[in-house]
This record gives C-alpha cells, structure tokens and sequence, in this order.
C-alpha cells in the first residue's frame, strides 16, 4: 500500500471539503478510513516503518464527520454500516497504542447520536439498536458502566419495535443475550442474573415473554449438540425444555455440562428458571446390557501431543516387531464404501506382525486405539497394549455380544487390574493374579459429572458406561462401516509383513 500516495489524496479531499458538502466531506472521511487502515498495516509488514500510532488521528477525524451527517439526516442502512466500520477502526487503533480515553470518549458519543437519531427516525431505530449493542461490547473492554448503558439502550429500542412487530422477536432475544453479557463483565453471575432480571421484567410485556418462550429451538441458535439432545426429549419450544432436569439430559439424550450451559443461559435469557437437578436414573436393567462385539485401548495421555506421542510409539512397537508399513489404500480393501470382515477372531498371538490401526483422540485425557488383527485378546495377553503400557497406562475394552464385557488396565509393561460383567473368557495363565479395577480412576478421568459411585453403577450398561468414562464404545470395523477406512487419513496406519514373510506364509497355506 502506498502511503505517500494516500496521504496525498488525503490533502487534496481536506481541500475540497471546505465546501462542507456531504459529499466532499464524506469523501474526505473514506481516504482517512484508508490512511488509517494502511497505517495499522505497517505493523505486521517488515518492509517499511511501523506507523500505527499515526492511525488514530485519521481514524477519529472519519468518526467524528460520519458522525456527524449520521446525526444529521442520513440514516441509511449502508451508511449505519459505514459509521460502524469507522467504529471498528478507531477502536482497533487505539487498542494497538493503548490509547484508551480517547477510544472510550468517541465511542461514548457514538453512542449518544444513536440513542438521538433512533429517536429522531424511527424507521432507522434497528440499526441504531445494532450500533448501540456494538458499541457496547467495545465499552466493556474500555468502560463497563457505559457498556451497559448503551446494551440497555439498545434492548429498549429493540423492545418498542418487537412490541409493534413480532417478527423482531428473534432480533430482540439478541439483543437481550448481548446485555446479559454485557452485565456478567466484572460481577458474580448470580448478581448479572438479578440485575438482568429487573431490566427484562420492565421491557418485556407478558404478551412479547410469551411470544419469546414459545421459540422453536431451530430458531434459537443452540449448538448442533443441544438440538440433538432436546430433539431427543421431545422439546419443541424454549418453555418446554425449561421443564427438563439436568439428569433428563445426561442421563437421557447425548448431551452433557456445556448443554445444560447452554439451556441454563437462555432460559435466563426469557426469564425462566435453571434446570433442577432431577432424581438420579435407576439403576441399570438386569442381565447386564452388552453390546455388539469389538475391542478397544484407551491410552491415558492427557498431553496437548497425544495424539501425536501415540501414533510415534505404534509405529515404533510394530517396526520393532518386523511389521512394515504400507499404503492404506492398497490393504485389505479399505478404500471401498462397503468393507466387509468377518466377525472379529480371538487373536492369542503374542508377536505383533500385519494389521490395521486406528488411533484416535476420545477425550481431553484418552487416545484411543482400535486394532483389526488384534481386536479381541486373552485377558491380561494383548501386545499393543503391553507395549503402549511402558510409557503410558492402558486400558484395554472387550466387548462379545451377549456374553462378557471386559476392562483389563496396563501399566508399566503388564496387566495389574481387571473387571468383567457376564460370563468371564475362558481362563488363562496369568503372570501374577490382577487386582480389582479401580473404578475411583475412572471417574477422575471421565466425564466432569460422573463420580465413582455413577461409574460404577452404570457399570452393567455398557453404552452408558462408555458415556460416562469416556472410554471406547465400538472399534475399528464399527468406524469402517460409517466411512471407509482410507478416509481417516493420518489416524490410520496399516502393517504388513515383509515381502519373504508374506511369501512363505503364502507357500505355508499352499
């Protein structure tokens, strides 16, 4: 960008805004908005000066004119638009020098020609309400008080135009969630509620709190998680999902903590009251609930890299074993939407060689790894899992449909705890006897909401257990049936035996 040419045509519109038409005054501010955002560039570019503290004089200079032609008449959408990109500017420059006074004062006036041309031009009273909310989330970097004062603002302009037009119903509950935001900002949430609560009540007609609890939740604005799990339960409507307890979604749908959040905030938003606690569940139906069969390892490796570590020390552990790696699109014909196995085989072989390795991120603490050659194991016997367990614990899950569910936990090269539900697999030598599983470990790895006592009650239910220890509940030919394996990209790393090895078992099968 060349400043020396802006700043050129900057003098030439200064001299043609003598006139004090709108028109060249106008002009004047767009080359100032354009010397002030080349200005803030400098900043990131190493090739010339850094000139951000020359960016500010320009920028509140197109402010104040904007400004003031806003103020006097023109109140069109585009050009709302254009006062608040100058806005925009000025804030970014005066956060980039620190200078804050000036930033709080002109975005107070802001403010003020607002509330004064809302007042003026009703048919510009939206985009002044837009204007104000904004206004008001710069202020609460700069000025809380005043940041409230203009959030309030822009919601009692909201609500005279909800109140003459129900289709601004939506723009109103934004604007109420940018106040409550607004008021949470430097105060304990319980007094941000009650101090929300006092504005709500006196702007909110009994007809418009109706109108706005009688929402869809599609309308709303919910995470794709929270609608899942109030479609789950049946809710349609805001008012009805003020009726769940916080059990119902935990235990009941596919939510968790952050969509009770998420519920608890809007129903504020309307007035209502948080989700109750709830009874807690019964417990689980009896004979135990097993699923479909598979087998699964959870890495406990809580570091920012799992992933990463993880997939490093598979590789390792097979090429250390002679298993070579291969291209995923040419083994066992992964590539195909439709990959066909047959059920999964106990595989009591201790030596690592061919097979296909899933590895993925299940929870901020576990990296799960889903074997195909070795999905199903003798207790206390899996290799991968013996190998991983030297850096890290493991956890191995087996589960054979309508027969057991198995947990066996690896730690520093060996088997030392286990637990099962239904008929234990057929008894093998162990290297020392296993303890107990600790389930107390569970829990402080699992869910944020689960305790021991959950863990383990929800042990004869193996989908919801899964739920609350975040550990595997299928494994690698489950996640081949939802997409072909190929697709995983870098999650997927395949083995084969070297060429000799594979041409002998070749000979050894003729």
């Amino acid at each position: 960008m060349d400043l020396i040419a802006i700043e050129g045509r900057v003098a030439a519109d200064r001299i043609a805004a003598r006139d004090r038409t709108p028109e060249s005054e106008l002009q004047l501010a767009a080359t100032l908005c354009e010397l002030a955002t080349g200005y803030l560039e400098t900043k990131n570019d190493g090739s010339v000066r850094n000139r951000v503290a020359g960016a500010l004089e320009p920028a509140q200079e197109a402010v104040m004119i904007r400004l003031r032609w806003f103020t006097a008449g023109r109140v069109s959408a585009v050009f709302a638009n254009e006062v608040q990109d100058t806005l925009r500017l000025l804030e970014q420059a005066a956060r980039a020098i620190g200078h804050r006074e000036l930033a709080t004062a002109t975005i107070r006036d802001a403010c003020n020609a607002y509330t004064r041309v809302a007042h003026e031009h009703p048919n510009a009273a939206g985009v002044c309400a837009d204007g104000l909310s904004k206004c008001g989330v710069w202020l609460c970097r700069l000025d809380p008080g005043a940041a409230v004062v203009a959030t309030n603002e822009a919601v009692r302009i909201r609500a005279t135009l909800f109140e003459a037009d129900p289709e601004q119903c939506r723009k109103y509950l934004a604007t109420l969630n940018t106040l409550l935001r607004t008021l949470m900002v430097g105060r304990q949430r319980k007094q941000a509620v009650s101090m929300y609560r006092e504005r709500y009540t006196a702007l909110t007609t009994p007809a418009m709190a109706a109108q706005l609890r009688a929402l869809k939740i599609e309308e709303i604005g919910f995470t794709g998680k929270t609608q899942a799990a109030l479609r789950k339960l049946e809710c349609r409507t805001l008012e009805r999902a003020g009726y769940l307890t916080q059990q119902q979604i935990l235990y009941q749908s596919a939510g968790d903590l952050a969509t009770i959040e998420e519920l608890n905030w809007q129903l504020a938003l309307v007035g209502l009251k948080p989700l109750v606690a709830g009874a807690m569940p019964d417990q689980p139906a009896k004979p135990v609930e097993i699923g479909s069969s598979f087998g699964a390892l959870s890495v406990l490796c809580s570091a920012p890299d799992a992933l990463e570590q993880v997939r490093a020390a598979i590789i390792e552990t097979f090429t250390a074993a002679g298993a070579e790696r291969a291209d995923i699109n040419t083994a066992y014909g992964v590539d195909k939407t439709h990959w066909g196995t047959r059920d999964p085989q106990m595989n009591a072989a201790a030596e690592l060689g061919e097979d296909i390795v899933l590895v993925e991120r299940l929870s901020g603490s576990w990296v799960g790894v889903k074997s195909l050659k070795w999905e199903l194991t003798p207790v206390a016997k899996n290799p991968l899992a013996l190998s991983l367990s030297k850096h890290w614990p493991v956890l191995s899950v087996t589960s054979t449909e309508s027969f057991a569910y198995e947990l066996c936990w690896y730690e520093q090269g060996s088997a030392t705890q286990y637990a099962a539900l239904g008929r234990p697999a057929e008894p093998v030598a162990l290297d020392a006897p296993l303890a107990p599983l600790d389930f107390g470990k569970l829990a402080d790895y699992g869910a944020d909401y689960a305790s021991e006592t959950q863990i383990r009650s929800a042990f004869g239910n193996a989908t919801m257990f899964a739920k609350l220890t975040e550990l595997p509940a299928s494994g690698i030919r489950q996640a081949a049936e939802a997409r072909p394996l190929a697709e995983y990209g870098d999650l997927v790393l395949c083995f084969r035996a070297p060429a000799a090895g594979r041409a002998t078992a070749t000979r050894t099968t003729g």
